[in-house]
């Protein structure tokens, strides 16, 4: 049978289909992770779900970790018309600060699975990146802007945002789904999806590039020509160099998960770490997330080749170079949306949705450094969980969820790990 070819925005239609498909219960006899257990570390008794700050209609919260322990919760918060702002708030000793605005009144993106973040380079300097939909025009469904804004007083003042993805008279179809690490006190590096030249191509590309709190930048730098148009990016910055990893693309609709790093400051050519061999027409917004250590790096992924939803994990101990055979850690009705967690021990905690019977399960284990698999914590479940976010934290994982109901409410927890 002849192949129909399919717009964009088709494409983008039968990705939301394909996360609904992925959702549901699959024969899976026989099937099963790593045979090695050990009695877990992480039990009901060291979960506790936080109050946060974020109020009630909120959406896409995402958490990241900072050197001097705190963490940062940042959200959406919708307005009127379409819009919303982008709001934040630092976890330290003495609990949450007072909810602060980033950005207030813009045309966020409301895609879920491209959740806006903050990043901290030092105790005083932040950058937030986001994603916006560009209004007006023929192509205003489909092109987005990513932004970037700096704070120099850990979050007191914010700069006017930033354009990081094109130049503003430049007309394009930008995917972004952003991902973003610090290099040093005032740099950082955003990775995402730019799908300018779809039209033309159809061809989705990974780009990078260095941003500062004075904001300026960097050229963009090209990673991949070649990628799935919706999942999410991951980027981390090891001992030895960024890494960076996503959801590949082929011309025979393969989508496994490739990478690329810098060795000697200039980025390798993509490489796939394990061939999955998932042939699927349509993005299944389902990327890839990567933790860090020195020069240890920790991958966790989706994979639904010949039609078996997996949760994989792979390790290097060489800032990406190669990695382990990957070990399956889901219980065999994966929905993925997965998150990895680096401990100082060298174990790693895998977060990731099961689906159960129509119910999303919000799973956690610990996978210690030689690979044997501790039991499993549910966190959470629900109808819709959307797409989880998680941080190291002092003692522990933290842990965030939007979950969708007739409103939407953004949850946390803490996950404690001896």
């Amino acid at each position: 049978m002849k192949k129909k070819a399919m717009t964009r925005r088709e494409l983008l239609q039968s990705s939301a289909a394909v996360g609904l498909v992925a959702a549901v219960p699959l024969a899976l006899g026989g099937l099963s992770g790593c045979n090695s257990r050990r009695a877990s570390s992480i039990r009901r008794s060291t979960w506790q779900e936080l109050s946060v700050p974020a109020r009630s209609g909120s959406f896409s919260p995402r958490v990241s970790g900072r050197s001097d322990g705190r963490l940062i919760l940042s959200w959406l918060e919708p307005t009127e018309k379409n819009t919303a702002s982008l709001r934040f708030s630092i976890l330290g000793n003495g609990g949450w600060s007072e909810p602060a605005a980033v950005a207030e009144g813009r045309p966020f993106s409301r895609d879920r699975a491209a959740a806006p973040g903050i990043i901290g380079l030092s105790s005083k300097n932040l950058i937030a990146y986001w994603s916006e939909r560009v209004p007006g025009g023929e192509h205003e469904r489909n092109e987005i802007e990513l932004y970037m804004a700096t704070s120099t007083d850990d979050g007191g003042h914010w700069a006017e945002p930033a354009l990081v993805n094109r130049a503003a008279a430049q007309p394009g179809e930008d995917n972004a789904y952003a991902s973003a690490t610090e290099l040093n006190e005032t740099d950082a590096t955003l990775t995402w999806l730019d799908g300018r030249n779809w039209e033309t191509e159809k061809r989705v590309a990974l780009m990078a590039r260095t941003v500062r709190t004075d904001r300026t930048m960097n050229e963009t730098s090209l990673l991949d020509g070649d990628t799935c148009t919706c999942c999410s990016t991951a980027i981390v910055n090891t001992s030895l160099g960024l890494f960076a990893a996503y959801r590949g693309h082929t011309a025979e609709n393969i989508r496994d998960i490739s990478t690329a790093r810098t060795v000697a400051g200039s980025w390798s050519q993509p490489r796939v770490v394990h061939a999955d061999q998932w042939h699927i027409e349509a993005c299944p917004v389902n990327g890839p997330h990567l933790a860090a250590d020195g020069d240890r790096i920790t991958l966790i992924w989706f994979s639904a080749a010949n039609d078996k939803p997996e949760v994989k994990l792979a390790r290097s101990a060489n800032g990406g170079a190669d990695f382990s055979a990957p070990v399956r850690v889901d219980e065999g009705n994966a929905i993925g949306r997965a998150q990895v967690v680096l401990l100082p021990d060298g174990s790693a905690i895998a977060i990731w949705l099961e689906n159960s019977r129509g119910t999303a399960r919000l799973l956690a284990r610990r996978v210690r450094d030689d690979g044997v698999l501790e039991g499993i914590l549910e966190l959470a479940k629900g109808a819709d969980l959307g797409y989880p976010h998680a941080a190291r934290a002092a003692g522990g994982v933290l842990v965030t969820w939007a979950e969708r109901n007739a409103v939407s409410t953004v949850h946390a927890g803490l996950l404690r790990v001896a």
